[in-house]
């Protein structure tokens, strides 16, 4: 059984050349230089054939056990040799390890997305910190994407309302409510925003909501032929704040009847 190269261990399956290891102060300094094949033009996709020169990019990378690792990324500059193409030169990227204008490797960013998506922006924080994970709250926020807004509405649509800002301002949450994932944000909660949405994106046959008149309104404008319902949730609260102001008001007016004398 032949045994696993320095490359094997660190950088699986990406075409690096190891060169040096370099373990001070708990940190790993790993020097490399890419072995891949020669890019190609971001703006023209043409192969390159000529070396520009060379350079070299400080990446983090995932740490190994308790200390932090740190690459130190050989890469070429290459000629973009197509006449009509506007680029000059341009750099590497080395697949599965280096990303335009990234100080981290992609798999490092990989983990750092995975946490701020389940974690949000503090609490991911605190938890990088844990793991000796460097990043701050805003570069976690920054890593989170929108998702693609699909041209048809889900067949089952849920429309609720929240809070950026609670008592200031407030959003629309479109759900797809048999698959179980946000379809859509807008920017508010006006009818005029909700009627937009569902004339640009047509097909939902019924929407879940709460009661608020403004959605109401939107549905019959823009999609009169969809049927309305009351979702789950709403039901259950406004059912369970019945419930208590009976309770309420039952247990007050027996508290103010007299008692008869014995």
């Amino acid at each position: 059984m032949a045994s696993k190269t320095v490359e094997d261990v660190l950088f699986p399956g990406i075409d690096v050349r190891v060169e040096e290891v370099n373990d001070s102060s708990g940190v790993l300094v790993v020097e490399a230089v890419s072995t891949a094949r020669p890019g190609r033009c971001p703006n023209c996709r043409k192969q390159a054939r000529r070396v520009h020169s060379t350079y070299q990019r400080t990446l983090d990378e995932r740490p190994l056990g308790s200390r932090r690792v740190i690459v130190r990324l050989r890469v070429r500059r290459y000629f973009c040799d197509r006449w009509k193409c506007c680029r000059t030169t341009f750099v590497e990227q080395v697949p599965g390890l280096s990303a335009r204008y990234c100080r981290s490797s992609t798999g490092l960013a990989g983990w750092l997305r995975s946490i701020a998506i389940e974690l949000g922006g503090r609490p991911a924080a605190r938890l990088c910190r844990r793991l000796r994970l460097t990043a701050g709250r805003t570069r976690l926020l920054r890593l989170l994407t929108a998702p693609a807004v699909p041209d048809r509405a889900p067949r089952v649509l849920g429309v609720d309302e929240f809070a950026f800002r609670k008592g200031c301002t407030y959003g629309t949450v479109l759900v797809d409510v048999e698959a179980g994932r946000v379809v859509d944000v807008l920017p508010d909660r006006t009818s005029e925003t909700f009627a937009a949405w569902l004339t640009e994106h047509p097909g939902a046959e019924i929407i879940c909501r709460d009661r608020a008149s403004a959605y109401t309104k939107a549905v019959r404008e823009a999609a009169p032929r969809a049927l309305e319902v009351a979702d789950r949730w709403h039901l259950l609260q406004n059912l369970s704040a019945a419930v208590e102001r009976t309770a309420t008001s039952t247990a007050t007016a027996c508290a103010n009847v007299p008692r008869r004398r014995q």
